[in-house]
């Protein structure tokens, strides 16, 4: 999951109740870049440390309400870009698999409804209340957009449950049906007719640069193994230098299974990991970061052998590569 899809959550949450660095589980790095991908077991871990620490088991939504989905990011203003509700919709849909890997969004139309439907079948079971309510608040601001504040949907589908469900109903306005097996909000389906919309929000301009193109096409998909490898080590980077321990704990896997597992892909850590820091390094100096910042940021806590790693993968040293791509 891309960090902007729980940035405001935990950025709201650090500031209403003074939270410190770290103590939500995933490193405060992980959030300066909002295209950042972060495993799944790192946002089920996060739910509960953020429901733990704040003892609030509404923190999703209370959290969520005041966010403005158009200035998170040039990705969410291209998802809200369509030129009316069914166009946003689609786009919406379709552009889903590049902030979440493996979950599935659709919305289809059953007699005079449609039920705009999510399921993620990678968070921890006690954590999809926190998941489908954070999903059902966005689907319902992205309506609210186009049919007015005051919009309420027919019926809220919601996972897992919750004791007070008044708060929940106050803010979608409708009856809330606890314990489904997926998250659903429902609303007529005429309401996706150009008449019957309010006047389209003015949407800032698209243009994404070439960075920010890369990394919304570069999502792995949960089958694609190397790649999901890939991803990890570049995620665990946030905790310093990549070991074999963090990596492998982070894939579930024990180190033993981790290095068989490398081994029947053609690969070993030492190699995969340099190859995916080399990456890194190369994207930071498009960033305009210096050698000896990249060097930190990596986790080396020597010049020099990240030079050695860096010039074994790319067969010049970083200052020989900057001087010939970058300057």
């Amino acid at each position: 999951m891309r960090a902007l899809a729980i940035g405001h959550i935990h950025r709201s949450a650090r500031y209403r109740y003074k939270i410190p660095d770290n103590r939500l589980g995933i490193p405060e790095s992980a959030f300066q870049n909002p295209m950042t991908l972060i495993p799944m077991s790192e946002i089920n871990s996060w739910f509960n440390q953020l429901e733990n620490v704040t003892n609030n088991a509404n923190i999703i939504l209370d959290t969520s309400l005041d966010v403005d989905l158009s200035r998170i990011g040039p990705i969410s203003r291209w998802l809200l870009s369509g030129s009316d509700l069914a166009s946003t919709i689609r786009r919406v849909n379709y552009g889903f698999s590049s902030l979440q890997s493996g979950a599935f969004l659709s919305a289809s139309i059953s007699g005079p409804l449609i039920k705009w439907t999510y399921q993620n079948p990678f968070v921890d079971p006690q954590c999809k209340v926190h998941d489908s309510v954070r999903i059902a608040v966005v689907l319902t601001k992205i309506l609210r957009r186009y049919l007015g504040d005051d919009f309420t949907p027919l019926r809220i589908q919601l996972q897992g449950s919750r004791c007070d469900s008044a708060v929940y109903k106050h803010y979608f306005g409708c009856d809330i049906e606890w314990s489904h097996s997926m998250t659903q909000v429902w609303f007529h389906a005429d309401l996706r007719l150009a008449t019957r919309q309010q006047a389209r929000a003015q949407v800032g301009p698209l243009a994404m640069n070439f960075l920010d193109l890369d990394e919304l096409l570069n999502m792995p998909d949960a089958e694609d193994e190397i790649k999901v490898i890939y991803e990890i080590l570049n995620y665990s980077r946030h905790y310093g230098l990549p070991t074999i321990g963090l990596v492998s704990n982070l894939l579930g896997l024990s180190i033993q299974q981790f290095q068989r597992r490398l081994r029947e892909l053609g690969m070993n850590f030492t190699t995969v990991s340099g190859y995916v820091l080399s990456n890194i390094a190369v994207e930071m100096m498009r960033h305009g970061l210096e050698v000896e910042d990249i060097c930190i940021r990596l986790g080396y806590q020597n010049l020099g052998s990240f030079i050695r790693m860096f010039k074994k993968q790319r067969g010049l040293t970083p200052n020989q590569y900057r001087q010939r791509y970058f300057v």
